[in-house]
């Protein structure tokens, strides 16, 4: 597929700030793309190369990027810069460039799709002593074969800034009217795509095994769950109205959320925003592993710090400090002690917990946890008599909570991923 046809889609979306011209364009773009490409078209178009967890970046440093665009238009690097100080955007650098290149067209290759997406893999895979120089290289091949308005998409997309400005909605809306017959069968697609928080295998699904394969759609262990989050509200009493008079409330504790993959091979953890941060908690992988007595389950809960001296629970700044770290990791764990205390079940050996009410869950959670003093279940209140929840949120405060989390224990109370309530 000629990454022509993504370049003109690009600049159709930059030009426009309607989002159903947006939704023209990108359902334009999908049905003009291979199936077997959608997937990578996705991506391409979100900015990135793989979905977010996977924890793969990109952006290039930007004087890279400007040494790319001189060796590919042929202009010294203080052109290229001086061109980058007039415009501000590096991508309207290299598409101004290759404006006044002199090399016949004729010397170009057509860039595709696939040569984009495969030399930016191996940008983001690159490492070692000479990975810059192949950085460089690979990309200055890239902008010697692209069209100025090629080189302006590539070059963005290196420096990790497409700038498109396409939200993940958008996407979705445009799938379902390509694949799935109409933006009325839009709710499917999103719960899919909540439930693996991956949109270009949620295209790659629609686009080989249509509504069906959506609506066929499973949970799995290793692609995250988007979380399903909170909103404030002022009192007690307004609480328990809102949740039908009853609800159950668990402390909100002050650390990091973490949502545990665990399967026979390995566990994982993820953060709110869906990195992968096992590398720097692993004693709470191996801890979690350890408490659970399932083969396979999705578990969520939050890491607190503690006090080794005297088990008081830390505020969030100090489990923080375990956060990005590379080295050291094992004295942070025994200098930053933490326990993660669960509060949801979504997946157990094979079973699918997000459709099940809430207490049904707490109820299975309790079940397959062996609790140490790494791991242990959220403490939990079910009442309906709003002094008494005023005193748990006291309580929970005097021992280092935030306050509580209150949560529906009607029958429709299943899990929401991706949405706030």
């Amino acid at each position: 597929m000629r990454y022509k046809h993504l370049a003109e889609i690009f600049e159709g979306i930059e030009a426009t700030s309607k989002r159903l011209e947006m939704t023209d364009l990108l359902v334009k773009l999908l049905k003009e793309t291979p199936r077997g490409l959608v997937d990578k078209v996705v991506y391409l178009t979100q900015g990135k190369l793989y979905p977010d967890y996977v924890g793969i970046e990109l952006g290039m440093a930007e004087k890279l990027v400007e040494k790319a665009i001189s060796f590919a238009s042929g202009r010294t690097e203080a052109e290229v810069e001086s061109e980058y100080k007039r415009s501000g955007d590096l991508g309207i650098t290299a598409e101004e460039m290759l404006k006044k290149k002199t090399q016949s067209t004729l010397m170009r290759k057509q860039l595709t799709v696939e040569a984009v997406y495969e030399a930016f893999d191996k940008i983001a895979h690159a490492t070692g002593g000479r990975s810059v120089d192949a950085k460089i290289k690979l990309l200055s091949s890239l902008l010697s074969d692209a069209n100025p308005e090629e080189a302006k998409f590539v070059t963005r997309m290196a420096l990790g800034k497409l700038r498109v400005g396409i939200a993940d909605m958008t996407i979705l809306d445009a799938l379902s009217i390509a694949y799935a017959g109409g933006k009325e069968l839009r709710a499917p697609l999103e719960r899919a795509y909540n439930l693996s928080s991956d949109l270009g295998y949620v295209a790659r699904t629609v686009a080989s095994r249509g509504i069906d394969g959506i609506k066929d759609f499973k949970i799995s262990v290793g692609r995250p769950v988007r979380p399903m989050l909170c909103e404030r509200l002022s009192s007690a009493q307004e609480i328990l109205d809102k949740l039908e008079g009853r609800g159950s409330a668990e402390y909100k504790y002050d650390g990091l959320r973490i949502q545990a993959h665990i399967s026979k091979k390995e566990t994982q953890l993820f953060s709110r925003r869906l990195e992968n941060i096992t590398s720097q908690f692993p004693d709470v992988a191996k801890s979690v592993r350890a408490a659970v007595t399932v083969e396979e389950a999705i578990l969520e809960g939050e890491c607190v710090a503690v006090d080794p001296n005297t088990g008081d629970m830390l505020p969030f700044q100090v489990v923080s400090q375990r956060r990005g770290r590379k080295h050291e990791i094992e004295v942070m764990a025994e200098e930053v002690p933490v326990t993660l205390f669960l509060f949801d079940v979504l997946y157990a050996d094979g079973r699918d917990f997000t459709l099940i009410p809430y207490l049904d869950r707490r109820k299975e959670l309790a079940g397959i946890v062996s609790e140490s003093e790494q791991v242990r279940v959220a403490e939990q209140l079910v009442t309906e008599n709003s002094d008494e929840l005023e005193k748990y949120f006291d309580t929970a405060v005097s021992l280092g909570c935030e306050g509580l989390v209150v949560k529906s224990v009607s029958p429709e109370s299943v899990y929401q991923a991706g949405a706030r309530g």
